[in-house]
């Protein structure tokens, strides 16, 4: 096939792609067609450089491509984009990895792989997006992807990492999009994630996150969503939050947030969905909390006051805040309970961004 004459492709890559075809299961793809004809740049999910003889981008997500990654992929020397998102791939991850030193959207999401992210990954510079989530690897990649500066988009959930996330995350400047939902994220969240001026979305749900929630999140000025839900944070929720001139949901349910709501909540005018359900939250809610036009706003489960009377009127909203409350179209402010701990003494969210 790959000596056939007018063959537009360089030979190496050429029998780099009829192995990946053959090692994946190739005849029996939901779509092969044109796979085998001298002109490369017609084969199905594949666009080619013809000056160069070299591929540029290999699309083949959603295709029923069965089996590994061969080692041999990594021959296509001048990717741009590698989208196997959707398919049935399984077992490791080649160590050369990193020899696809121009690829800029790695897509292998949703397959069946395993093991570590190999060290190699670290050397891929230009990529802008990585995309590894519902696969079953373990081991880390966060220390071997903070130094990808331009990456914009890195989405890891619902694998088995099991790691810190590193104070050097501050360093991934271009970056976005944070997602790692359920992947074993242990100990605190760094200080250093506040220096992401650039991320909109973070994601970090159900993990073994503890420790406090840095005020230095209150740098991330042009933060959307933000998400931690069914962790261990513990502490006070730290007022710097209204800093977050950008937020639209903030979800912070199933953990130990302890103390009083801050009132600078209040000054967070794009904010529409709030979560702070099953904590241990003391007080009432801020008067400031009338500035807010939130469509949800779930707070039960928590130590707050309450009418011991009547729970459908809870204390914990004061007077000058009903009309607001009830124009909340979904809400949830009951089960509130007493607090069997006299005092919760976590002033350290209060600290600054460099203690």
């Amino acid at each position: 096939m790959c000596l056939q004459p007018g063959l537009n492709i360089d030979v190496l890559e050429c029998n780099a792609l009829v192995n990946f075809y053959n090692i994946t299961d190739g005849d029996n793809w939901i779509n092969n067609s044109n796979w085998g004809e001298a002109d490369v740049n017609s084969w199905f999910g594949l666009t080619v450089n013809v000056v160069g003889g070299n591929v540029l981008f290999m699309e083949l997500a959603n295709n029923g491509l069965n089996g590994i990654i061969p080692s041999t992929l990594y021959d296509l020397s001048a990717l741009r984009i590698l989208n196997l998102n959707n398919n049935s791939l399984v077992a490791d991850l080649p160590s050369g990895l990193g020899d696809l030193d121009q690829l800029e959207f790695l897509f292998l999401g949703n397959n069946q792989l395993v093991g570590d992210i190999p060290a190699s990954i670290s050397q891929l510079s230009n990529l802008r997006i990585l995309q590894l989530q519902n696969n079953n690897f373990s081991g880390s990649v966060l220390d071997k992807v903070d130094g990808l500066s331009n990456l914009t988009d890195l989405w890891i959930d619902n694998n088995d990492f099991h790691e810190q996330i590193p104070e050097t995350i501050g360093q991934m400047q271009a970056l976005e999009y944070f997602s790692a939902l359920n992947v074993g994220l242990e100990s605190d969240i760094p200080a250093s994630i506040g220096a992401l001026s650039q991320l909109q979305f973070l994601f970090l749900d159900n993990n073994n996150l503890s420790g406090v929630l840095t005020p230095c999140i209150g740098s991330l000025q042009n933060l959307q969503q933000l998400s931690v839900q069914k962790n261990y944070l513990r502490g006070r929720i730290p007022a710097s939050i209204g800093a977050m001139s950008s937020l639209q949901l903030i979800n912070l349910s199933f953990n130990q947030f302890s103390g009083p709501l801050p009132s600078s909540i209040g000054s967070l005018s794009n904010l529409d969905t709030y979560y702070m359900n099953n904590n241990r939250l003391t007080g009432t809610l801020p008067l400031s909390f009338s500035s807010l036009n939130l469509d949800f706003f779930f707070i039960s489960s928590n130590f707050l006051d309450f009418d011991s009377q009547n729970i459908f009127q809870p204390a914990l909203i004061p007077a000058p805040l009903q009309n607001w409350f009830n124009a909340i179209p979904n809400r949830n402010v009951n089960s509130q309970s007493f607090s069997d701990e006299i005092f919760f003494s976590d002033f350290d969210a209060a600290a600054g961004c460099n203690s």
